[in-house]
């Protein structure tokens, strides 16, 4: 945990609430994110996040600082994302955004022609309906890895598994991904 990170929980364990808002501006974007990629609905992630930080603080005595906070909140930002996927399953009427697909194509620069953004944006959302279509516990390796890119030592600690379990898990997801790309028509 870096000193600036280790100094706020400190003051936030002995009682200074205040010292607890840069450790939320610090990471929020990056729970958010998360949260997003595993459920793909905007107003769920945003309530996740906002939960994930809720509990951290009311938690923080018990962090033992044994992994980095961001580590940490992403765990419990993970940990709430289950609850809701598992409430999801059980009232199938609940819809999931991104199987209507994306809501805007933004365009990646200046230079980029209107056929490739096209092009761009129909294989993000390929990438993104194979996302989805994983299982919860290969989704949100690929999203810790390569979207987050945390490390796997890091991802291990915040999904409470063994390094090799993560590797493990990584390349399972990836070989799911390609697959499912695959059969989709996906190009490369």
């Amino acid at each position: 945990m870096n000193e600036d990170d280790r100094e706020a929980v400190q003051r936030v364990q002995a009682g200074d609430a205040e010292a607890f808002e840069p450790l939320v501006e610090k990471y929020k974007r990056k729970v958010f994110r998360l949260a997003y990629q595993v459920l793909r609905d905007q107003e769920e992630a945003l309530d996740v996040a906002q939960e994930a930080f809720v509990k951290a603080y009311l938690s923080l005595r018990d962090f033992r600082g044994e992994s980095r906070f961001s580590t940490w909140v992403c765990r419990i930002a993970l940990n709430r994302c289950k609850d809701v996927l598992r409430k999801r399953r059980r009232a199938p009427w609940l819809r999931l955004r991104y199987e209507e697909g994306p809501d805007v194509a933004e365009v990646a620069d200046d230079q980029e022609t209107p056929a490739h953004s096209v092009e761009r944006c129909e294989r993000e959302a390929a990438l993104q309906r194979a996302l989805a279509r994983l299982p919860v516990k290969y989704r949100e390796v690929i999203v810790l890895r390569h979207i987050e890119g945390m490390e796997l030592h890091e991802i291990g600690r915040a999904l409470g598994i063994a390094v090799g379990a993560v590797k493990v898990r990584a390349f399972r997801a990836r070989e799911m991904l390609r697959s499912l790309l695959q059969s989709e028509g996906a190009p490369r």
